[in-house]
């Protein structure tokens, strides 16, 4: 209190002309009418602006909030496309789960935050892991393509082995001709993959769409894969060579959908009772 009292006093003239300033601008402002006028447009363009600030700032802490409901939402779009498609025939409604023939997908929303290009076998890292319900076996999509398999994962993250690997082998199909073959990288151009052991009477023609061919448990089928860009049948060979434009970019994937298939369990407990036997 003491030293307050100091300052003022050490500052009298000041503090004097400051009080007399705030009294000449009150009574300037309520007298004047066009004074009030200048005075109240000023305010409410101040007490915008700052409000304007204040409500980006709120917007901004809350984005990450807004943006991981979107990606469950789309998750869930996603996976209720997919089911409806993989268990056409048969009653998609809330008593799916007492259907033991059907195979029941759920999508789980990832983030990207890591992603290799430039190497003969690449990897992509998310920011989601075993606690999310993500386990090594998973396909990743996006909602313009495949990208990759999960292969190993932690409590909060997992490694995707990406589709520019070269241990990539997707069963892959002409979606308009019915044949059938693996796709995989030859390690150049990370935009083309390449259709192997198509035979040569297949009716194949530029452009036509390349899907999952639904015979791995690790992708539903019909999942978009690319497009034919270019296709021909070598000297003495019984297949085509095809290159596929991928249908989602390599380059720059951001937001991922982790597949959970409810028949994964069961495909991991047969394979290891069939290592007895070898």
């Amino acid at each position: 209190m003491w030293k307050i009292a100091r300052v003022i006093v050490q500052n009298g003239s000041l503090v004097l002309f400051i009080i007399l300033q705030c009294i000449s601008l009150f009574w300037i402002v309520k007298y004047n009418q066009n004074q009030q006028k200048i005075y109240l447009h000023s305010y409410q363009l101040m007490a915008g602006n700052i409000q304007s600030r204040f409500q980006n700032m709120v917007s901004y802490f809350h984005l990450k909030e807004k943006y991981d409901s979107i990606a469950t939402e789309n998750a869930r779009i996603l996976s209720q496309f997919i089911n409806r498609s993989q268990n056409a025939g048969t009653a998609l409604d809330s008593s799916i789960n007492q259907l033991p023939n059907q195979k029941i997908y759920k999508l789980i929303p990832a983030k990207v935050i890591n992603n290799s290009l430039d190497k003969r076998n690449n990897m992509i890292t998310l920011d989601k892991g075993g606690s999310d319900h993500i386990a090594p076996g998973m396909g990743v999509i996006t909602s313009k393509g495949i990208v990759g398999i999960v292969t190993d994962t932690s409590a909060h993250y997992s490694l995707v082995m990406s589709l520019l690997h070269n241990n990539t082998n997707i069963s892959a199909r002409l979606k308009r001709c019915g044949f059938f073959g693996s796709l995989v990288w030859n390690g150049k151009d990370p935009s083309i993959m390449n259709l192997q052991a198509i035979q040569k009477y297949a009716d194949v023609r530029l452009g036509d769409t390349i899907v999952t061919s639904g015979y791995s448990i690790v992708f539903p089928k019909n999942l978009l894969i690319g497009f034919v860009d270019l296709y021909k049948v070598e000297a003495g060979s019984f297949t085509y060579k095809i290159d596929v434009a991928l249908s989602q970019s390599m380059t720059n994937i951001e937001q991922v959908y982790v597949i959970s298939n409810n028949s994964l369990g069961e495909k991991e407990n047969l394979e290891k009772r069939m290592l007895r036997y070898e």
